[in-house]
């Protein structure tokens, strides 16, 4: 079982531009996700589609492991944090999305903001916006899935793939599961 992180996109009722989420699935390969994929999409099913993804083999190095088998109490959890800010070049809000594993959303959190850097203006008051920090360890023990990580002997580069890929059409032609 992997552990799989998707940029999605589609429409939404009347919106005029596309709208985008980030999305976290499991499954052996990223067509084994598509079926997960389209219960957490709250748009149009039809428009729904990639435009990047890949697996979360490692991630602040750390090596990510799926099992069934618990983890040990006191054991640092893996953390998705969306940053919002803006740069005063580009026309609207700018994203950085960091994985950051810590000993809960607190810390988290604090290491993200050390690491902005390159935006000129803040999100709002003053200061640069934490949108979502989502605790990825405890999402997929709600699931029944664990997430296990140890630290990396050599650290890798989160490698992945960026293209439009529609899905919202074809659920028939999605693996079981």
């Amino acid at each position: 079982m992997k552990l799989f992180m998707f940029a999605i996109g589609g429409d939404y009722r009347n919106s005029n531009v596309e709208l985008h989420d980030v999305r976290f699935a499991t499954g052996e390969t990223e067509a084994e996700c598509y079926p997960e994929l389209h219960r957490q999409w709250w748009g149009d099913a039809e428009s729904l589609h990639l435009d990047a993804w890949g697996e979360l083999a490692q991630a602040d190095g750390y090596d990510i492991t799926i099992s069934a088998e618990p983890v040990a109490a006191g054991q640092p959890r893996l953390f998705f944090v969306n940053l919002g800010g803006y740069n005063g070049t580009e026309f609207g809000e700018l994203h950085k999305n960091l994985l950051l594993v810590a000993e809960d959303a607190k810390a988290a959190v604090a290491r993200a903001l050390a690491q902005v850097q390159g935006w000129n203006e803040p999100h709002k008051d003053g200061v640069f916006e934490v949108d979502k920090a989502l605790d990825l360890s405890a999402d997929l023990a709600r699931r029944g899935l664990h997430l296990h990580l140890r630290p990396a002997s050599a650290e890798q580069p989160f490698r992945f793939s960026c293209g439009y890929i529609p899905i919202g059409r074809m659920p028939e032609t999605y693996p079981a599961g």
